[in-house]
């Protein structure tokens, strides 16, 4: 069927696919760099397209031992056709931190990013050369005859490398320093160098108990034990801070709280991280954003163990690929998979079974509580999956998780469909909490999202940029609080000092440290600098507890 080959040339053709074919995300964005229109410039294209071509081949030529080079083209032009959709399709960049986020997606979420073009990605680009390649008889040549080939076009590619690359080399060297993500779209070298880093900090995990953290926290008496406080935290998904119409977005995208009296509304909040398995973590963290990596969160306890040490009951409710380890220790309801009326066929529930059951649970409420609730959110890229279709308030709707078959507009509109059903969980949550005050509760919430999402700006889409390179939708979220006036009143909060200060810039820094501070928790951690509440306490409320600065 084929006519046997010289391994030296077939590498060389696969070498010559990968870099130009497979690679088109790396060219599109390396060509609006350079921006060539000179010949010079051209020339200086050419360079860095040769160069790309022999640094593949010089590495499939130090592997070309048969067996071996055809089962690793056979694996790497799948997953390379894989990688190039996902960048080519979302804008996204490749990265550790984007390998611990697929990593941590569960099948819910990852079957929304399979479509019939990532398929024939596969199957066309990856799969079908792949094994045309195995097919390919190779030349048989005695070991010395082969290797002395080898090295003859080795040497050769080498000379052609450094000849087109020393030219340029101050122009490559610069470029590359002031463009990081250029070598994050350059596939394979991309997800073999973030899965290398991944698998490098995984390694150096050793199993442990987290270390206790607050050992000292205790809740300082209440003037009246009678009643009960609540605080109730909405860690919210992919929301991006100027698709809330509270932040003066033209859409009414907040319908409902819109009219929540005394919703205290943070226009200027920013997030820990890009994807939820650093933001999540970050945020309860208490090392925060300046200090945070995944593996220090994981080998010490939380705000949520500092909270049950103190004596507050710790609840996490679940409706997403989970906690990311966060709720370890705690008490958790996972909500994901429980077939009630708000169910629908992706095997996933609507946000508002996160509420249902919460009036239930505060009339048997004994102690103290804090209740988090991880929403799913506006999770993408299957937006019109995240809302119920009463909420399909903007029309027409992309309803397809491959975004290049839907106009921008349909994408923002069911995107902005899932803020207009947040907006109604978190009003109907608001009037369960308002409700408590009549049944001796205390309540209050603080809602905000884990990290925002681009929307086709610069041909980005989704998120997990890296925080260094990540626009501004994917790091400016959403956030907003209310307490009932009995929490106020109890905690001698002043409402008025709470909105005078609510334009000021906060982040997810602020959750660990207010969480502790309306809770009337007591400990060395907490950072009274960092309580969204503090400054606006009245400080004559001894019988309260209040933590003094």
């Amino acid at each position: 069927m084929f006519k046997p080959r010289r391994p030296e040339i077939l590498a060389l053709i696969v070498a010559v696919y990968v870099a130009l074919v497979l690679n088109r995300p790396f060219w599109h964005k390396f060509l609006n760099l350079v921006a060539p229109h000179r010949f010079s410039d051209w020339v200086f294209v050419g360079a860095v397209g040769v160069a790309t071509i022999v640094i593949a081949y010089l590495v499939l030529l130090a592997v070309s031992l048969k067996p071996l080079l055809r089962l690793l083209v056979l694996v790497l032009l799948p997953v390379t056709a894989a990688a190039a959709y996902f960048m080519g399709e979302y804008g996204i960049l490749i990265d550790a931190h984007m390998v611990r986020n697929i990593l941590e997606t569960d099948r819910g979420e990852s079957g929304d990013l399979v479509t019939w073009k990532l398929i024939g990605y596969v199957v066309f680009l990856g799969i079908v050369p792949g094994v045309l390649f195995w097919l390919v008889p190779w030349m048989e040549r005695s070991w010395r005859d082969e290797t002395l080939a080898k090295l003859k076009y080795a040497t050769v590619a080498s000379v052609i490398c450094v000849a087109v690359v020393l030219p340029f080399l101050g122009n490559i060297l610069s470029l590359g320093r002031e463009h990081r993500e250029l070598k994050m779209t350059l596939t394979p070298l991309n997800y073999i160098s973030a899965v290398t880093t991944y698998w490098r900090r995984e390694g150096r995990k050793q199993v442990k108990v987290a270390a206790p953290y607050g050992e000292d926290a205790y809740q300082a008496a209440a003037s009246n034990p009678a009643r009960k406080s609540l605080f109730v935290i909405v860690v919210g998904e992919t929301a991006r801070a100027d698709h809330f119409a509270l932040n003066g977005y033209a859409r009414p995208t907040n319908p409902e709280l819109s009219k929540v009296p005394d919703l205290i509304n943070y226009p200027h909040a920013y997030s820990c991280g890009t994807d939820t398995a650093q933001s999540v973590p970050c945020m309860f963290s208490g090392y925060g954003h300046d200090g945070f990596t995944n593996a220090k969160a994981e080998t010490r306890q939380n705000l949520l163990d500092v909270l049950k040490r103190a004596g507050v009951n710790v609840l996490w409710r679940e409706n997403q690929a989970g906690c990311k380890g966060v709720c370890a220790r705690i008490e958790t309801e996972t909500l994901t998979g429980h077939k009630v009326p708000t169910f629908f066929p992706s095997t996933e529930n609507y946000d508002d079974i996160l509420v249902d059951g919460l009036k239930e649970r505060i009339e048997k409420m004994q102690h103290n509580e804090v209740i988090v609730l991880h929403m799913m959110g506006s999770h993408g890229p299957a937006y019109w999956r995240r809302y119920p279709p009463q909420y399909e308030t903007f029309t027409p709707a992309c309803k397809d998780a491959q975004f290049s078959r839907c106009e921008l507009q349909t994408i923002v509109n069911a995107y902005d469909n899932t803020l207009v059903y947040t907006d109604h969980v978190l009003a109907r949550l608001i009037g369960v909490l308002a409700d408590a005050q009549n049944r001796g509760v205390d309540a209050g919430m603080l809602y905000v999202s884990d990290h925002g999402e681009s929307l086709g700006e610069h041909g980005m889409y989704l998120h997990g940029m890296p925080y260094a390179l990540a626009p501004e939708a994917q790091i400016h979220v959403p956030m907003v609080v209310w307490l009932s006036p009995t929490l106020r009143e109890s905690r001698g909060i002043d409402q008025s000092c709470m909105v005078a200060h609510a334009s000021e810039r906060v982040s997810h820094d602020n959750l660990f440290h207010s969480a502790l501070g309306i809770m009337n928790v007591k400990t060395r951690v907490y950072d009274p600098a960092l309580d969204l509440f503090a400054g606006c306490r009245n400080r004559t409320r001894k019988a309260y507890g209040q933590l003094t600065p």
